[in-house]
């Protein structure tokens, strides 16, 4: 019973975050049109910001981050399916092992998905210099947004 409860706190979250921040109803304007002010930074922008990146680092690592979001497509699309599958086993209420390899199915998806991050993360770190890789708030701050940054289709947007 423990087990499902677990795997139902999973999937809901899960869900969650995959709604994204949309609408948080009331439906008022939450475009921020008409408002003065400027855009928030892409994220590409704040990696840049947060690693004081020259303009030779900064072509390089959006090229990193590029070619990592290509090969991110089809995990992403994969873990989107498992998450379903997740979700359609316990509405059908099937058994605890039939959830748990469909919850199995999407953590074997998932790992490769954390490699990618990490291993995209540990190229723009060694190409930073060493002054920039003493700055340990920025670097802190570009290792925390790494978690799910090819989570969308665009990762460079919210």
């Amino acid at each position: 019973m423990l087990r499902k409860l677990l795997v139902v706190g999973l999937v809901l979250a899960s869900i969650g975050f995959a709604q994204g921040k949309g609408s948080k109803g009331g439906g008022g304007n939450t475009s921020g049109a008409g408002m003065m002010g400027t855009a928030p930074p892409s994220k590409f922008e704040t990696i840049s910001n947060a690693l004081n990146l020259n303009k030779e680092q900064k072509k390089a690592v959006k090229t990193m981050l590029e070619d990592a979001a290509k090969e991110a497509t089809p995990l992403r699309d994969q873990l989107a399916k498992a998450r379903i599958a997740i979700a359609d086993a316990i509405q059908a209420k099937k058994s605890d092992d039939e959830i748990a390899q469909a919850v199995n199915a999407y953590a074997a998806l998932a790992t490769p998905m954390s490699a990618l991050e990490i291993n995209t993360f540990a190229k723009i770190y060694a190409s930073l210099d060493e002054t920039q890789k003493a700055n340990k708030n920025g670097v802190g701050a570009v290792f925390a947004m790494m978690k799910n940054l090819f989570a969308t289709k665009n990762w460079n947007e919210d």
